[in-house]
């Protein structure tokens, strides 16, 4: 996968990309200018995807954020179109700046809105082809391809010839890492003509550096650096400093490879510097690693280590983010649900010095009182007091009993509730089990297809089946049961346990249910290991002993 990383940069870039956003701010003040004045929500909505656009190769935060305002308005209307549009451009950001796990659920939801749109089969192809982008980074190539196969009907009959060539690169992309050279070449070139044709600077730049890389794994240096250096030249007029990191890249290894290695320094370092300005970890991670290797081989260790630990550190830190941003979430709860804890003990604290204050005040109204009407008043004042308290015993012992009751019936419910989540979740084992059963066997008969009709048709059974082992309603309903269920439970489980992450939550109240690895590895579309590694974690920050049980434990909580 050495190339994989430069490949995912460009899949932004060849879609729906306008050169006259790029490096041109007037263009941008415009846009915005614009968005300020219009009140119509689907104009706003375009708009504000136009200036996002403006952003991509500059400052991939920007072009986040104005994404992000442009789905937000689209949930707000009725417009399944625009939810679609607004969903499909902001899992390409998504992509483009290393976010995968945001980018599928926001494609997901998109192709969810898309099949309520009868007759629109370019809409759906943009939402397939993420879709099988997104399999594709996370090397899942027969279903990359799949969804790829269904997304190429789509625009051809749509007639959209644009779209079409769009799927030729995703095709190019997918035999490149399987190694099928011939076919990424083929598909690689083709995308390289129609972009000529059609004058398109820029994507004749992003697929230009794919043919960089393609000859560069092949052994074709110099068309390696022909092509990196026509990708860099394009980039660099059109200020497009995303884009310019990963031709410097490739050139940076080739020419490490050609064992010019003061050249490879020169291309990592200027990679490196376009990387760290941008905050781009991805890439300041790759350059390191280049620049490494070339200060290695010029005998150069101290430096060559300096780099390479940066390489490491940079690498480790993309592994363990997601983890470490759901702690800091976590931490933040928790410590403001601390300072609001300490905040009503003061309030309360007020209270009751008020409360010393007025009794203070009262008890020497009454001994004055007291004093003036004497033993009369004083008589009937404790039989005032006595009735009072008898009343107060009786409505006290009558909520006493309503407690009592209601707790009853609190824990017959969620007794009731917890037995049919479990039969629920079991069903929804039995029926992922099922298609991954079938999933598997059209794996193995698509091998031995030949003829293209019946592949396809296969192809199109199969990307039904992956969308439904993706878009599993009846998980979600599952979770938001969980949800419901488990309120109460997850907040005990939170302040005994704040260090807890949202994922070991969900693993412990499905423990709860009595269900094993393997029926939860169904429901959280994960491994049955990763479920056991996940008990052992949760069982060390639970400080449990080895005898004790687990899911005992929890349903003591």
């Amino acid at each position: 996968m050495k190339y994989i990383l430069y490949i995912l940069a460009i899949l932004f870039l060849t879609g729906n990309v306008n050169d006259l956003v790029y490096g041109q701010s007037s263009y941008r003040d415009t846009l915005l200018t614009k968005i300020n004045i219009t009140e119509n929500d689907s104009i706003k909505a375009h708009l504000l995807i136009d200036v996002s656009l403006s952003f991509t190769q500059t400052n991939p935060d920007s072009a986040t954020y104005y994404a992000l305002q442009a789905k937000s308005i689209s949930d707000k209307t009725d417009k399944l179109m625009l939810k679609v549009q607004t969903a499909n451009h902001l899992g390409r950001v998504y992509i483009r700046k290393g976010s995968y796990a945001q980018a599928l659920t926001v494609f997901e939801e998109a192709l969810a809105y898309v099949e309520q749109l009868p007759n629109n089969p370019a809409l759906k192809a943009g939402t397939l082809r993420g879709i099988g982008n997104i399999y594709f980074i996370q090397y899942k190539y027969d279903e990359a391809l799949s969804f790829f196969d269904e997304a190429l009907e789509n625009f051809r009959l749509a007639g959209d010839s644009s779209g079409v060539n769009l799927v030729y690169g995703g095709f190019a992309n997918t035999y490149f890492e399987t190694g099928e050279k011939e076919f990424a070449t083929k598909y690689y070139k083709k995308q390289l003509q129609f972009y000529i044709q059609g004058g398109d600077e820029m994507k004749i730049g992003s697929t230009s550096l794919n043919l960089g890389m393609l000859y560069d794994t092949m052994d074709s240096l110099s068309l390696a650096i022909d092509y990196s250096e026509k990708a860099l030249e394009i980039a660099e007029r059109n200020n497009a400093l995303v884009m310019m990191t990963y031709p410097l890249k490739v050139l940076s290894s080739v020419s490490n490879r050609m064992e010019n290695f003061e050249q490879g320094i020169d291309y990592g370092q200027r990679s490196l510097d376009i990387a760290e300005e941008l905050g781009i970890i991805y890439e300041q991670k790759d350059a390191h690693l280049n620049i490494s290797y070339s200060y290695e081989k010029l005998g150069r260790f101290e430096t060559a280590l300096e780099h390479y630990k940066s390489y490491k550190e940079l690498n480790d830190s993309l592994l363990n983010e997601d983890s470490n941003t759901q702690l800091a979430e976590m931490r933040a709860k928790y410590e403001t649900e601390k300072k609001e804890q300490e905040i009503s003990v003061l309030e309360t604290e007020n209270d009751l010095q008020e409360a010393r204050i007025v009794a203070v005040s009262t008890s020497s109204g009454l001994l004055v009182t007291l004093t003036l009407i004497g033993i009369v008043w004083f008589a009937a004042k404790k039989r005032r007091e006595i009735a009072l308290l008898e009343k107060d015993k009786l409505i006290a012992e009558s909520k006493q009993k309503l407690a009592k009751e209601e707790l009853e019936n609190s824990r017959l419910r969620e007794e009731s509730l917890q037995s049919e989540l479990t039969n629920f979740a079991l069903q929804i084992v039995e029926k992922n089990d099922f298609l991954e059963e079938v999933k598997t066997e059209m794996s193995g008969i698509r091998s031995e297809i030949r003829n293209r009709e019946a592949l396809s048709h296969i192809n199109k059974l199969g990307s039904k089946i992956y969308q439904n082992l993706m878009l599993n309603k009846d998980r979600q309903e599952f979770e938001l049961k969980v949800d419901q269920v488990c309120e109460g439970f997850y907040k005990k489980l939170e302040q005994r346990y704040p260090e807890l992450t949202p994922q070991e939550r969900r693993l412990a109240a499905l423990l709860r249910l009595n269900l094993s690895s393997k029926e939860i590895s169904g429901i959280m579309n994960i491994s049955p290991k990763s479920v056991d590694q996940g008990r052992y974690r949760l069982r060390k920050k639970l400080t449990l002993q080895k005898k004790k049980n687990l899911s005992l434990f929890l349903n003591q909580i």
